[in-house]
């Protein structure tokens, strides 16, 4: 998953580099967007088969972990060279999400609304939690625009604004010492798990599905990677290394499908639980041991010489946009496979044709980029009219 040959890295779009881009990384959010999209249509055919039913992680896990390494290549250089200039990037990332994020709740929610009018039945409304906006519209209005009301499967772009925000601070600790932000990062995540603080929701009393001051461990380390990659390094994965992560997938995958429960307590719930919210330590450790495996493998070379993983690529590509319909689409999906109850030959139809919109979505920006690029240099090649005015 992350590793890169020196001389394939010179290539890269590392932070502040003009190079072509890491095709793995890409090609691991493309993955990760197509299986976020099956997992948000809850009891579809093709559910059972992505990967949170053979381990421990989820697609949650990784689009974080590529975050972390995308922002890396994004800011880091920029950060050490130009940190004013490059907080104002990230402010600007930061402000797109969050706008996109009020976009997909006001268009799921036209969605959900109009479902509930055609079949008069509210339990979608419950089912998706739009019914706190329904109930309570003026705090709910607050609860939205604030974040801290977030509708069933919309949370993960509020987590992505608020590690984007803690990016600043990573960076100047990363910049000092990759070992010391980890280190720091890991206090954060054990104070979180000890403690129990984390981001409260409004205007409920509980709190943010995602909590920040966990998952941004996973974030960190993320960026520790994507600065090393940045630099023309490699990541070195050794054997020992390997075949720890190789018994701990294993592990996993045999635990998960046996189904296996256990009770550790009083050992803190964060060692031995499989808490989502607050990223407990067997999530964390399934996704890297996963990394560490697929860095192994020539992934990069492969993507490289051949087109197979293509479609993939553009998806990651275009991350942003593709999530965002993929979300739209999943979220009108819902409605009418329980009209349906479920029917699988329906799935048939959704799940393919819903990937094959995002496809299309991202063929086309990826036109109108390269389109644009070849404008913007005949453009800067041309002589300007006012040159022209001069010389005459």
């Amino acid at each position: 998953m992350l590793a890169v040959r020196p001389d394939d890295q010179k290539q890269q779009a590392a932070p502040g580099g003009d190079g072509a881009r890491v095709l793995s990384i890409d090609f691991w959010r493309g993955f990760a967007i197509v299986t976020i999209f099956i997992n948000h249509i809850p009891g579809n055919l093709f559910e059972a088969y992505t990967h949170k039913n053979f381990g421990f992680s989820d697609a949650a896990e990784l689009f974080v972990l590529l975050a972390g390494i995308a922002a890396a290549f994004a800011y880091f250089r920029g950060f050490s060279s130009r940190p004013a200039r490059t907080v104002m990037r990230i402010g600007l990332r930061v402000w797109t999400l969050y706008m996109a994020h009020l976009t997909l709740i006001a268009i799921c929610g036209a969605i959900v609304a109009y479902a509930v009018l055609v079949t008069e039945d509210t339990r979608l409304l419950e089912a998706t939690q739009f019914d706190q906006i329904m109930g309570n519209p003026l705090s709910a209005t607050l609860g939205v625009a604030t974040l801290g009301l977030q509708p069933a499967y919309l949370n993960i772009l509020p987590l992505y604004v608020v590690l984007l925000l803690m990016a600043p601070a990573m960076m100047s600790l990363l910049r000092v010492s990759p070992w010391l932000a980890l280190a720091v990062s890991g206090l954060v995540y054990t104070g979180a798990q000890l403690l129990e603080f984390t981001l409260p929701a409004y205007p409920t009393t509980e709190a943010w599905y995602f909590n920040p001051f966990a998952w941004q461990l996973l974030f960190m380390t993320g960026l520790c990677i994507g600065s090393v990659l940045g630099a023309g390094r490699r990541i070195p994965v050794g054997n020992l290394l390997l075949a720890a992560s190789v018994a701990y997938v294993l592990l996993a995958l045999v635990w998960w499908r046996m189904g296996w429960i256990v009770d550790l307590s009083p050992v803190p719930r964060f060692l031995w639980d499989f808490d989502k919210t607050n990223l407990s330590l067997p999530r964390l450790l399934h996704v890297l041991a996963l990394a560490c495996i697929m860095s192994r493998l020539p992934v990069e070379r492969l993507l490289r010489r051949t087109g197979a993983g293509r479609p993939l690529i553009l998806l990651g590509r275009h991350s942003l946009p593709v999530f965002c319909v993929g979300t739209v689409l999943s979220m009108a999906a819902t409605p009418v496979r329980i009209s349906e109850l479920g029917h699988p030959a329906l799935d048939l139809l959704i799940i393919p044709g819903g990937i094959v919109v995002q496809l299309a979505l991202a063929w086309v920006l990826e036109w109108y980029r390269g389109s644009s690029s070849t404008a913007s240099s005949r453009a800067s090649r041309a002589p300007s009219a006012s040159a022209d005015i001069a010389q005459a």
